[in-house]
C-alpha cells in the first residue's frame, strides 16, 4: 500500500482550500531515514509532504505536530525555514498525522554547490550555517510560545535515562562501549546552561542553501528532536558533523573557527570546553541513527540503512573514545 493515497489525499486538500479540483500528483522525495517527504502539484501550486514511514519511530505522530508547531513558531523569525501550510491530525486520510510545508528552492551545501566553490566560498558558507544555528539560540522560546516545547530543568540529568530507554525498544546487536558511555556522561554533567530551542540535529544535511553567491541558508529542516535545552549540544555536533567531512586544508574552517564565529554571532563572552557536549553528541546519534537502521530491518516500504547502521559503530567509537 503507498504511503500516500491520491484518493484520500484530494478531498482533504479540498477541504483545505488548497487548489481545489486541479489535478494531482504525488512523487516522492529521496532521503529521510526516519520520515518520508513527497512532492505534492496541484495545478500551478506544489507543497512538500512529510509524514513518518510506515515502520515508525516512537511518536512519530507526536513528531509531525512538533515539527509543524515549530515552523509556525519560527513565522517572523530571521530562522530560515519552510513555510508551514496545514497539518493533518486525521488518520482516515493517510493513516498518520503528516503535514504539507512550502517549497524551497536550494542545495545540500557539502559537497560546496559550484559558484562557491573556492576557499573563501567555502569557508562563507560554513560560517552562514553557524549564523542560522546562532539566530535559532537567539530565539526568544517563551515569546514563540514554546514555553512548554521541553523540560529544560534536568535536561542533562535526563539525557542517559531517555536514550537509553529508547535504544532498549530496538537494540538487537552489540554495541561496543555504550555502557561505559552512560556512566561517564552522568559523572560529568554541565551544572549550568542557558536553554535555547534546540534543533538536535543540526547538520549540512539538515539544512537548505542557495547554489548563488552569496552564501545563505535558505531553510533549516527536519525538526522532529528539536526542544528546549542546552545549545552548546548543537553546537558541538555541527562542528563534529562539519569537520568530519570537510578537509580543513580544502578551504573549510577548521573547528575552533567555526566556535569562534557562534560566539560572536551570539555575542557571548567565552563558549566552555565541549568534551562532555562531544560526547553526548555522539552517544545520541548513535542511538538515533541505530532506531533507524533497525526499524528499516523490518520496513518493507524501504531499503535497509546499512550505511547508517555502520554510522551508528562509528559515533557510537568516537564517543567511547573522547570519554576516555
Amino acid at each position: 500500500m503507498a504511503l500516500v493515497s491520491l484518493d484520500q489525499l484530494a478531498p482533504w486538500l479540498d477541504a483545505q482550500g488548497l487548489a481545489p479540483g486541479a489535478p494531482l500528483s504525488v512523487d516522492e522525495i529521496a532521503g529521510g531515514g526516519s520520515n518520508a517527504m513527497f512532492r505534492v502539484t496541484r495545478g500551478d501550486a506544489t507543497w512538500v509532504l512529510r509524514r513518518p514511514r510506515r515502520v515508525a519511530i516512537e511518536k512519530a505522530d507526536e513528531g509531525m505536530r512538533r515539527e509543524f508547531r515549530i515552523l509556525r513558531a519560527l513565522e517572523g523569525t530571521p530562522v530560515p525555514h519552510a513555510a508551514p501550510v496545514a497539518l493533518c491530525d486525521d488518520h482516515d486520510v493517510l493513516g498518520c498525522t503528516f503535514y504539507l510545508m512550502g517549497v524551497v528552492d536550494g542545495v545540500d551545501p557539502f559537497p560546496a554547490p559550484p559558484a562557491l566553490d573556492d576557499d573563501a566560498g567555502r569557508a562563507a558558507l560554513a560560517f552562514a550555517l553557524v549564523d542560522a544555528l546562532a539566530q535559532l539560540h537567539d530565539v526568544d522560546w517563551r515569546a514563540a510560545g514554546l514555553a512548554d516545547l521541553g523540560r529544560p530543568d534536568g535536561f542533562h540529568e535526563r539525557q542517559v535515562s531517555r536514550w537509553s530507554s529508547q535504544l532498549a525498544t530496538y537494540r538487537n546487536r552489540e554495541l561496543p562501549g555504550i555502557d561505559d558511555v552512560m556512566v561517564w556522561l552522568d559523572a560529568h554533567r554541565p551544572s549550568a546552561f542557558t536553554p535555547s530551542i534546540m534543533h538536535a540535529d543540526y547538520h549540512m544535511r539538515n539544512v537548505m542553501v542557495a547554489a548563488d553567491p552569496p552564501a545563505r541558508v535558505l531553510a533549516i529542516v527536519d525538526w522532529e528532536t528539536t526542544t528546549i535545552g542546552d545549545p552548546l549540544l548543537d553546537v558541538a555536533g555541527f562542528c563534529e558533523a562539519w569537520c568530519g567531512a570537510a578537509s580543513e586544508d580544502a578551504g573549510w574552517p577548521a573547528r575552533a573557527a567555526l566556535v569562534e564565529r557562534y560566539r560572536a554571532a551570539r555575542g557571548l563572552p567565552e563558549i566552555p570546553d565541549l568534551r562532555y557536549h562531544e560526547v553526548l553528541y555522539n552517544f545520541r546519534l548513535t542511538v538515533l541513527l541505530e532506531g533507524v537502521y533497525q526499524r528499516s530491518l523490518r520496513d518493507p516500504d524501504a531499503p535497509v540503512q546499512q550505511m547508517l547502521g555502520d554510522r551508528a559503530l562509528v559515533n557510537l567509537a568516537s564517543a567511547v573514545e573522547l570519554s576516555r
